[in-house]
């Protein structure tokens, strides 16, 4: 059975907006997915880039939430 998800993403200049629309079994696979991420790798491939980094971290924190 497949799962609904949809995004949306609006910005203008620097604003950016991004709408997700998922359904509970499109959230448990997300959640299920952070546990495969190797986040360790992906800050240290990201240590000379500090917004990537910033967003790998926030990523990963939403991640973890949907998973509660």
């Amino acid at each position: 059975m497949q799962g609904l998800f949809e995004y949306k993403l609006d910005g203008k200049g620097d604003a950016v907006v991004l709408g997700v629309d998922l359904d509970s079994i499109s959230a448990k696979a997300l959640a299920r997915l952070d546990r495969y991420i190797n986040w360790e790798d992906v800050l240290k491939l990201t240590e000379n880039d500090p917004e990537a980094a910033s967003a790998a971290e926030r990523l990963h924190t939403v991640l973890q939430h949907l998973g509660r």
